[in-house]
């Protein structure tokens, strides 16, 4: 009996040292805590990783050098300037199209008053040959010469239009004599030429848009016309001649 007493005791005595001794399982002991805690408690620690992690890009960008808000000041200034020089160059453009087209007009009006002042120095000369024609006929008529015709003011020049083209001008006037009724002729161009070495004399006709080589004037009547040499023909002189009945009434000769 008291053995079975003392292994009884035994038994307790192991329990409790399994349950309370060194060789005892370990609990853990945890607090309930709320999902909604939970989550509160993981965004607060993921926001401060976030901030932890900033001020490491932050140091970082400070050690290598790199100041991204400056760049992006820059890069603003930049644009600013760049619009500012559009604007410029737009203002430029149009400026360079109004004096280009205020030139062009410019340049027209000059040529067109070269244009006047050619026209009004070729009508001065006229006059002015017409001025001594009255002033020759005016002398012939008082001073009693003998009626009869003359050729002045007879010149020959070269045609733009191309090689072997002249323009002659003369004035036909009648000398002498009171002149009361109208005097009617022909004229002819005859040139002298030389062609391949050889001297040639040929009569040249007006070309044609004129009233051919017919006169019909009372005192005396400007002609002017034009005419063709032939090909490889060059131009030594021309001689004028006014004829009435077939006959040679005045003549004058001129070289280009």
């Amino acid at each position: 009996m008291w053995t079975r007493a003392r292994s009884g005791l035994a038994l307790k005595a192991r329990r409790w040292r399994f349950r309370h001794g060194i060789t005892a399982r370990r609990v853990a002991i945890r607090s309930h805590a709320p999902w909604w805690m939970r989550l509160a408690v993981g965004a607060l620690l993921a926001a401060v990783f976030v901030l932890i992690a900033r001020g490491f890009y932050d140091a970082g960008r400070g050690w290598s050098g790199l100041d991204v808000g400056g760049m992006q000041s820059e890069v603003g200034a930049l644009r600013e300037r760049l619009a500012v020089l559009e604007t410029e160059l737009i203002s430029a453009r149009q400026q360079a199209d109004s004096a280009h087209s205020t030139l062009q007009i410019e340049r027209a009006a000059q040529e067109q008053l070269a244009a006047r002042i050619r026209t009004l120095e070729s009508d001065n000369a006229r006059l002015r040959e017409d001025m001594l024609m009255f002033e020759s006929l005016a002398g012939s008529g008082s001073t009693g010469l003998e009626p009869g015709f003359r050729i002045n003011r007879l010149a020959i020049e070269p045609d733009a239009g191309g090689a072997g083209r002249y323009r002659y001008r003369m004035l036909v006037a009648r000398v002498g004599g009171k002149g009361e009724a109208d005097v009617r002729g022909v004229y002819q161009i005859v040139a002298s030429i030389d062609r391949a070495g050889q001297g040639a004399t040929i009569a040249l006709s007006p070309e044609a848009g004129g009233q051919g080589n017919r006169l019909t004037f009372r005192h005396f009547q400007r002609v002017d016309g034009m005419f063709t040499l032939p090909q490889g023909a060059r131009l030594l002189s021309v001689e004028a001649r006014f004829l009435q009945d077939g006959q040679i009434r005045a003549r004058a000769t001129a070289s280009p």
